[in-house]
């Protein structure tokens, strides 16, 4: 897999917005693949008819299947981006989620619908929103132009990755208060990654198009994926590079080192420190078992 090393703006900004633009992450030839693909697994949902006024008729969120389509399959170890999550979590991850998120336009003087603020991997609700740790990153790659206000793309707001307490939303309000909410501006083929700590929301398409995604989200391997993609299917380990097979749960024991990403990156420079277990300090040296 082809290196490409994360910067010094690039690792400041997503620490300190909670997420990260990648601009031409995908060629043209690549978004058509992945849009005829895209467009037969949501071939049911495009020859609905239109019905303005009811924006739940007006978009599909699908989650299972997705790697039947070989173009979606081979974005899974996409190499620009999944260098950069290799250096933003760690070479132990695979994929976690999947979706294909397709939005035809709305009514643009209907009310917001299904604003939905959250975070991902459902951790607060255990652990609470204090002292968060960052398990996954998301990948939400553009098929269709963001080029206006209300196109369609999922909305960050910035820097609420660090928060440690709930979002204030007023009463009658679709928005929080306090924070910077971003509608970003983005073309095809550009690369949105997000962390799971960050609070966003889907948005309404009052746009003139369909607009497109694709979002793959990756964790760490002692995260269990979504049930959709568990147990990992033999016919796409079959064909699989040691990095993909890795990415789609081919090392089933987590005790098993991830030796695909792993040499890779120790190969590239950018191999993590071994963490111990224990270390042995008589004289105060500390030499790491």
């Amino acid at each position: 897999m082809d290196f490409v090393r994360l910067t010094p703006e690039q690792l400041r900004a997503f620490n300190d917005d909670g997420f990260l633009v990648v601009r031409k992450v995908l060629n043209r030839a690549q978004v058509d693949s992945l849009i005829d693909g895209g467009d037969r697994l949501a071939e049911a949902f495009l020859k609905k008819p239109v019905v303005m006024d009811r924006p739940e008729f007006n978009h599909i969120d699908l989650r299972p299947g997705l790697l039947e389509e070989p173009a979606l399959l081979d974005l899974v170890g996409l190499a620009p981006t999944i260098s950069l999550l290799a250096q933003l979590l760690s070479p132990n991850i695979h994929l976690h989620s999947t979706a294909l998120i397709y939005k035809r336009p709305e009514n643009p003087d209907a009310p917001t619908f299904r604003r939905g603020w959250h975070r991902d991997i459902r951790i607060p609700e255990d652990l609470g929103n204090s002292g968060l740790p960052r398990v996954g990153i998301k990948v939400c790659y553009c098929l269709t132009d963001f080029h206006r206000a209300d196109a369609g793309m999922t909305l960050m707001a910035r820097g609420t990755h660090l928060r440690q307490q709930p979002l204030v939303i007023r009463r009658g309000e679709s928005d929080p208060e306090g924070v910077e909410v971003c509608d970003l501006r983005l073309d095809a083929g550009d690369a949105l990654l997000f962390e799971n700590r960050i609070f966003h929301t889907a948005a309404p398409n009052r746009s003139d198009r369909v607009s497109r995604v694709i979002i793959y989200g990756y964790a760490y391997r002692w995260m269990k994926p979504e049930v959709y993609l568990d147990p990992p299917d033999e016919r796409y380990l079959a064909g699989a590079n040691l990095i993909l097979r890795q990415l789609l749960g081919g090392y089933r024991d987590i005790d098993t080192q991830p030796w695909a990403l792993q040499e890779w990156a120790r190969a590239n420079g950018v191999a993590r420190e071994r963490v111990p277990w224990a270390v042995d300090a008589p004289d105060g040296a500390g030499v790491a078992f």
